[in-house]
């Protein structure tokens, strides 16, 4: 109907819109909706909890649901020796005690910090955004036009107009990460329902969308889910060791209790942790999919390679959180907060890093504003870096049809950027192990095989998605080798960033001095032989006949391994395939000799039927015989 030129009913258009809502809705905003009300709303759950045990010890008949410990564990806390002043005297001090040496005022602290702290960046990120700008226009409208007095209906539909705008400011101000999801399934269900050069005029929005949704949802991680996991699992990491120790492994998820006559919701930390750090290493690969412009959108392939992405940031963050949090337990039961001057030493090292190996240097030139825009980039970047390498693109430079500033060369950034992240795992864990915590010293060997191994697999799993899956896979590693006064030399030439300088640099990523060149070249070096044109090194000599046997008896091995099986596997076949055989042998030769040859008399029409019942009469199709001789 639409290569036929016929237009579409005003109903069919209305069903279309419709259809087009309906599935932006259930794809896109109701499932971010769902999640993030899971992620926020466990945190808030539990910071209810702290609050109701902080409520507790103050009244103790207030609420009898208060307690993380059962009544068995509160006495055996005799026997567990969990006094400070055993920790202070260096003796052997248990992990269980840790959860219980931390009072109500500080769960209940620390996990309402987390939960407000990212509000400000929130705030700051409106009143910077674009929407502001056109949120305070549309306010003037509305006041002009109220101001001309038009009559009274004027005036009230303004009045109400402005009653709503005012309401949509404010939800914007207080709850912007949620305004965003709606600006984004706004923005996108316009583009998808336009046509033509309305859809072209529109591709830059969506665009532009799409970054604003992920730069948030990324600044929001960045700052609640980077912190909230830790304090939650420093909490409930003794309780999974007891259970792993222990007969049974319970996966519990909140507790349902009563505080008199009403039932309250007792929730786990469980659910905080898991959807924290889904939420970490999802955030994180969909803004680096997002700056690719829908190059890991488009088939399963780049599905694959988001696959591969995510894998790498999951892998990374699980093992650096649980050495922050081992590193905390190694200042003793109930000290939590050294490891929070240890973060805030961290995100000051990375925002330097970050001016050094950004355009950070434009923040600042450009004056007014975008001078408290310089401090927010630095510190939302250094915030961003607390477990992966990042670099989140902020929006007051997003200028209408310009290209990601940083769409350039990130490979000295990302190197320097992970050696930090290795030395201080590294550093964190030894000390952590290192502690008179029993639980850790008893599994050293575990911990850091663990641990250590999920930063490995990220990492490599991060070399394999640069190295070949990522969009300019053939460009990053686009090396040149040559000979320079006898040094043999690798140089990369790199589009990159250097205290707010792009211009291509030239790396040396290796280089040979002359002496261990000339060694490796006598032993590894081709030398010809005679006037035959051939080569030969010694090294490739040596190898060749180390190699060889070893060659020779794999080849062996692998004979005997093949004689073997197809020895084992005659019965088989005997059993099972021969009869099939048979068979399709049998069937296929009675095909061959029903086929009849007609010549070109017989394939008149009137001669057909006539032919063919002389030869059915005459007996020139005899049945096949072949299969009963068998």
């Amino acid at each position: 109907r639409a290569l036929q030129g016929i237009p579409k009913t005003a109903r069919e258009l209305k069903a279309e819109k419709g259809k087009v809502w309906s599935r932006l809705f259930f794809s896109t905003l109701f499932l971010s909706l769902i999640f993030n009300a899971i992620d926020t709303g466990s945190d808030i759950l539990i910071m209810i909890r702290y609050f109701n045990e902080l409520m507790g010890d103050q009244a103790p008949s207030a609420n009898t649901c208060n307690a993380d410990i059962s009544t068995e564990e509160r006495g055996n806390n005799t026997a567990l020796s969990c006094d400070r002043d055993t920790w202070d005297r260096g003796e052997d001090f248990t992990i269980k005690c840790f959860p219980l040496k931390m009072d109500p005022q500080s769960k209940f602290g620390y996990t309402l910090f987390f939960i407000l702290v990212p509000w400000p960046f929130f705030i700051y990120e409106f009143f910077t955004s674009r929407h502001y700008e056109y949120m305070k226009h549309k306010f003037k409208d509305i006041i002009d036009e109220m101001s001309q007095c038009n009559g009274l209906k004027s005036v009230v539909s303004c009045y109400l107009r402005l009653i709503l705008h005012t309401i949509t400011f404010l939800c914007c101000v207080a709850f912007w990460p949620i305004a965003v999801l709606f600006i984004k399934y706004y923005e996108d269900g316009k583009y998808y329902l336009s046509k033509g050069a309305k859809k072209v005029d529109r591709e830059k929005k969506i665009e532009t969308s799409e970054v604003l949704y992920s730069t948030a949802r990324v600044m929001e991680v960045s700052l609640e889910s980077s912190f909230q996991p830790t304090i939650q699992l420093y909490l409930l990491f003794p309780t999974l060791v007891q259970q792993v120790e222990g007969d049974k492994f319970v996966f519990q998820v909140f507790t349902v209790c009563k505080a008199g006559t009403i039932p309250v919701i007792k929730p786990d930390q469980t659910i905080s942790i898991i959807t924290s750090i889904l939420s970490l290493s999802w955030c994180f690969t969909a803004y680096h999919a997002t700056l690719k412009r829908g190059a890991l959108d488009k088939d399963l392939a780049a599905l694959f390679y988001r696959a591969v992405l995510f894998l790498s940031v999951l892998f990374q963050i699980l093992g650096r959180l649980f050495i922050l949090v081992f590193f905390a337990y190694s200042f003793g039961p109930g000290r939590y907060f050294p490891m929070l001057i240890f973060l805030a030493a961290h995100i000051l090292l990375m925002s330097f890093l970050h001016f050094i190996f950004s355009d950070a240097k434009k923040y600042w030139q450009r004056g007014g504003f975008l001078n408290l825009s310089f401090f927010h980039y630095l510190v939302g970047n250094g915030l961003a870096n607390i477990y992966i390498h990042n670099w989140i693109r902020m929006d007051p430079l997003l200028l209408p049809w310009s290209k990601p500033l940083q769409h350039v060369s990130t490979l000295v950034r990302q190197f320097l950027f992970d050696m930090i992240f290795i030395t201080e795992n590294v550093v964190l864990l030894t000390i952590a192990l290192n502690s008179n915590i029993i639980e850790l010293k008893e599994s050293r060997a575990t911990y850091v095989i663990v641990l250590m191994g999920f930063q490995l697999v990220g990492l490599i799993l991060k070399c394999v998605y640069y190295r070949y899956l990522h969009l300019w896979a053939w460009l990053i590693m686009d090396y040149t080798t040559l000979k320079e006064d006898g040094h043999w030399k690798c140089i990369l030439f790199s589009n990159m960033y250097l205290c707010g300088d792009l211009k291509v640099r030239k790396l040396l990523l290796c280089c040979v001095p002359r002496p261990i060149f000339k060694i490796l070249t006598f032993f590894c070096g081709e030398r010809k032989l005679g006037s035959g044109g051939g080569s030969c090194s010694v090294c490739s000599a040596l190898i060749s006949l180390l190699l060889f046997p070893v060659a020779l008896v794999i080849a062996l091995i692998a004979l005997c391994f093949t004689i073997a099986i197809s020895v084992l596997f005659m019965p088989v076949f005997i059993v099972f395939f021969v009869p099939c055989l048979v068979y399709a042998k049998c069937k296929s030769e009675r095909a061959h000799h029903q086929i009849v040859k007609i010549t070109e008399s017989e394939s008149k029409p009137e001669n057909f039927l006539l032919v063919e019942t002389d030869r059915i009469s005459m007996g020139d199709l005899k049945p096949d015989t072949n299969c009963t001789n068998l």
